[in-house]
């Protein structure tokens, strides 16, 4: 089957679960490493055999002592984590994912929107959640006891694909959060879909990074890539980044925009403090000169910088927000190239994503194997066996965005004549204004985005005018004569009810969720 006018899907083994997952890889590379981390200084490798072994004995344990409980996962990024994760679901009981940096009142309000009353957590994280009353709670810093209680057990669950297997929480950037439920099938089916996408590289290796409570940094690249056969290492602390990059070598990443941008930034930071600025900017434009003739020079004119990523790194896979084109085209320049892609939570969580040798620059690429995306009033719908079974306990929200069969994402946009799918806008965040005509406050903020000056924007209405509140790069701080010159460019072609009326500066950055999202309910209510 061809995508668009060229393109094959890639070829993988089908799977319905996590139990199928598990074995086909304990079956075809037992002795292969699958994941690696850093504890106590020490670096400890954990074969597929291992994984399958460990996973067995501590969901029978969750089987004897659990029968079909929501039991909650909070903790920083860890392999205990995910063994957790794999051996609640594969037990039969349901996996409740909560943000480990989640306060007392939303992490006591996550509990009882999904109905949870056991805890395994991370002491070091979420020390208070021990004292929690009326509630089950357990470390998860140490699994061994229940290894060994399991190894003595047997998990007698028969696996039903479509049960509730997973409640995931909406990252809330434009209201409460939502109970996302998810069966094995909708994630295994996601991950199948998304892998048909991409080639992974033959080295094999993934740094990452990503929170392991969001969708798109545990499904895509935690269990995507451990599905590809690639050994996947666990970063526990963001300090370390760097440093695990450069230790082990990765040929991809999966990251949100915040990330891309600050590496962006930390390279042109080191070009200045070595006095190599302009000495870049010219390699930059010899080496794509260079590349239109089609001589890529680029391994070598870029060493120095690739070697801060390990001296590997081909691909960067990209979701979560909206990415300009500039980084996307920067990153090119130099020999990384930047997969953009587009999921939500709710479709587990990957729709479509630009492919290693089939992408078109501001898109977020073609949709997954056997996902139909379809464009209906101007918003993104999808359907296939990846859509969310539905809001737990909250049929109202389930039947407001699922209508015959295709899932309402709430995102703006378009597909064009090769199939590839752009977004435009947020349809909770549309500008309505006097007359009628609606403005995506997006494409304002785009567009505001590309001057060196503004780090960071939104844009609202308020009193039927267009406000741009900007959170200046560090040598436009306080510069209001600069942005009001800023806006006043802006407008000169728009009409004058598309207008920017105010541009408001803040001295610090928007409030954001651990997504790296901006928290849009948020703006405008806190000092600037």
């Amino acid at each position: 089957m061809k995508i668009g006018k060229e393109y094959s899907y890639y070829e993988h083994q089908n799977i319905n679960n996590f139990k199928e997952m598990l074995e086909n890889k304990k079956n075809t590379s037992p002795h292969k490493i699958a994941f690696s981390y850093r504890e106590n200084g020490e670096i400890i490798n954990k074969t597929y055999e291992d994984v399958f072994l460990e996973v067995q004995d501590l969901s029978a344990y969750f089987y004897k002592n659990y029968n079909n409980k929501h039991i909650a996962l909070i903790g920083e990024n860890s392999y205990n984590w995910l063994i957790c994760f794999l051996s609640i679901i594969l037990s039969g009981n349901v996996c409740v994912v909560i943000d480990k940096d989640s306060d007392k009142d939303k992490l006591n309000n996550l509990l009882k929107i999904s109905e949870t009353r056991i805890i395994f957590y991370s002491s070091k994280y979420c020390p208070f959640v021990k004292n929690l009353k009326f509630f089950k709670t357990m470390p998860i810093d140490d699994i061994d006891p229940y290894l060994n209680l399991g190894k003595k057990l047997i998990n007698k669950y028969k696996i039903d694909n479509n049960k509730d297997a997973a409640i995931f929480f909406t990252s809330g950037t434009t209201g409460p959060n939502k109970a996302v439920v998810l069966s094995q099938k909708n994630m295994t089916f996601d991950i199948i879909g998304a892998s048909s996408l991409y080639e992974p590289m033959p080295s094999g290796t993934v740094v990452s990074f990503l929170p392991f409570h969001h969708a798109f940094g545990l499904i895509t690249s935690v269990l995507m890539a451990y599905n590809y056969e690639e050994k996947v290492f666990i970063n526990t602390s963001l300090k370390n980044i760097m440093k695990d990059l450069k230790e082990n070598k990765p040929d991809t990443l999966f990251a949100v925009p915040l990330f891309i941008e600050t590496f962006y930034k930390q390279i042109w930071k080191n070009a200045r403090n070595n006095h190599k600025e302009k000495i870049l900017k010219g390699i930059i434009r010899l080496s794509n000169s260079l590349l239109k003739i089609g001589i890529d020079k680029r391994q070598k004119f870029f060493k120095q910088v690739l070697d801060e990523f390990g001296g590997n790194l081909a691909y960067i896979i990209c979701g979560g927000a909206y990415l300009d084109v500039k980084y996307v085209k920067w990153f090119r320049s130099i020999g990384i190239e930047i997969l953009n892609g587009y999921g939500i939570t709710e479709c587990a969580p990957v729709v479509s994503v630009n492919r290693n040798h089939y992408q078109k620059d501001g898109s977020v690429g073609v949709p997954c194997r056997d996902v139909e995306v379809k464009i209906i009033d101007g918003e993104i719908c999808v359907k296939g066996q990846n859509v969310m079974k539905g809001y737990y306990k909250d049929k109202i929200a389930t039947s407001k965005v699922i209508i015959d069969d295709y899932f309402h994402t709430g995102d703006l946009g378009y597909i064009d004549e090769d199939g590839f799918v752009f977004i435009t806008g947020r349809k909770k965040n549309l500008i309505i204004l006097s007359n009628g005509e609606n403005i995506s406050p997006e494409i304002i903020e785009n567009a505001l985005l590309k001057d060196e000056g503004v780090c960071e924007v939104i844009v609202y209405a308020k009193d039927n005018k267009i406000i741009a509140q900007i959170y200046p790069n560090e040598d436009y701080l306080g510069d209001q004569e600069y942005f009001d010159d800023l806006i006043y460019k802006y407008n000169q072609d728009k009409p004058k009810n598309a207008q920017i009326a105010l541009v408001e500066l803040r001295t610090t950055e928007f409030i954001k969720n651990n997504s790296k999202k901006i928290l849009r309910d948020k703006v405008g209510k806190e000092d600037k």
